[in-house]
């Protein structure tokens, strides 16, 4: 140490110099600790674990463990103790896309992280910026975009995918028709839809593939789809299901059925395209009253006031 010491007094350097050069190293070492904090070793023993887990699941996605640890600790800090709320948000994530076990436990980490990263932002504002104007209505702003930005990504997701999906059901129908009416039977012409409508509509054919695997595996056909409709958290083919359960209990033409359920599809779809579009009108008033009307009374009745206003000063 004292080697250390003479060597660093060889070098002429001031009290400033050196006063950074001491918090570079303690910044070093703090960074380095809280990754070790939170990346950690693993253990002898779970290290064998995952090697036996890998080799028994050797066709799933290999992940990183490390990871799955920091997010799996992380995430307490945010899940709620409802156990409503988190089954809500688990439907979300499902309806989304994501299926996987930990899709949970990654959303609330990474809502941790944004709040995190809010009340960062809030606290930078506070410090470099004390005088800026409406700090405070700012330092709120940023730590309600940090607390709520995942819920709301997270519900655009939920409507874009729904959207995608609801656009293929017209097509799909369409298709399952022509199929079972040419002799293929329901399971064989699902098969073959899943896999004609893969470049149209990949979600809905992924979630398709997903029925006929179950309904293979030995699944009821009205449960297959019954799951689908919770994957999916679209209720319009709930009807479908109904009709097709009944027909297959019953006996009756899947065929006849389909093509009565598609009829009766796209004219709630015309329907509903009516009715938007006979909103139209009702919603055109607030941008004419607000853009379009004072701009028309400005150039239809602002020369006359000019004028007038002109002959009047000049009498």
């Amino acid at each position: 140490m004292e080697y250390l010491f003479s060597q660093v007094s060889t070098y002429d350097l001031d009290e400033q110099t050196m006063l950074l050069g001491i918090i570079l190293i303690a910044t070093v070492l703090i960074v380095f600790t809280i990754s070790l904090l939170f990346i950690g070793s693993k253990s002898p023993v779970r290290t064998k674990l995952e090697q036996m887990k890998n080799a028994n699941s050797a066709n799933k996605l290999k992940k990183s463990r490390k990871f799955d640890h920091t997010l799996e600790s992380l995430a307490p800090m945010m899940q709620s103790s409802n156990t409503k709320e988190s089954e809500t948000i688990r439907h979300k994530l499902m309806h989304a896309g994501y299926h996987d076990a930990n899709a949970l436990t990654v959303f609330y980490a990474l809502k941790s992280i944004s709040l995190v990263s809010g009340l960062c932002v809030a606290a930078g504002l506070y410090f470099l910026f004390p005088d800026m104007p409406m700090l405070n209505f700012a330092m709120i702003t940023s730590t309600s975009i940090g607390l709520f930005a995942p819920n709301i990504l997270l519900n655009q997701q939920v409507g874009a995918r729904q959207k995608k999906i609801r656009g293929g059901i017209a097509d799909t129908l369409d298709l399952l028709v022509v199929c079972t009416e040419s002799g293929l039977g329901f399971n064989a012409a699902l098969r073959r839809v899943a896999d004609e409508i893969n470049i149209s509509h990949p979600d809905f054919a992924d979630e398709l593939d997903t029925v006929c695997v179950k309904i293979n595996a030995g699944v009821e056909m009205s449960d297959a789809f019954e799951d689908l409709i919770d994957r999916t958290g679209l209720v319009e083919i709930a009807g479908l299901v109904t009709m097709l359960a009944h027909a297959s209990r019953i006996g009756g033409s899947l065929s006849q059925t389909l093509r009565d359920y598609t009829e009766d599809y796209r004219d709630k779809r015309n329907q509903e395209l009516e009715e938007v579009a006979a909103k139209i009108p009702t919603k055109m008033i607030f941008p004419l009253l607000i853009f379009i009307w004072p701009c028309f009374f400005i150039v239809a009745i602002g020369p006359a006031m000019l004028q007038f206003t002109s002959t009047l000063g000049s009498g």
